[in-house]
């Protein structure tokens, strides 16, 4: 059996390959709690086709469900470009950065 074969190293492949690719994008966003009117600014990190890491110097609740938008504050809000997402992780970098990262799962 060559190390291609190995049935851990198989296992190890399967489990990376059911993880969606991330795509880097560090550009804004606008994100709202689900009903809410007021929008808060943050910075899309890095998506996939599952969620969005992003960062903000709100704080959100795990379990917290958001609509996210890629539109500026300038520009009229078009209801197609809107995401419902799940908070399903919170990050607080350490100091001097003070922002938080939240991990969201795309409804």
């Amino acid at each position: 059996m060559d190390k291609t074969d190995s049935p851990r190293l198989q296992q190890n492949t399967a489990t990376t390959d059911r993880r969606a690719v991330r795509h880097e994008l560090n550009i804004p966003l606008r994100y709202r709690l689900e009903g809410r009117q007021e929008w808060w600014p943050g910075e899309a990190i890095n998506m996939s086709e599952s969620g969005l890491l992003f960062s903000s110097n709100e704080m959100l609740e795990v379990d917290s469900r958001v609509q996210i938008t890629f539109q500026g504050s300038d520009i009229p809000m078009i209801q197609s470009s809107m995401r419902l997402a799940r908070v399903v992780r919170r990050n607080l970098s350490n100091w001097p950065e003070t922002r938080i990262y939240f991990g969201a799962k795309f409804c």
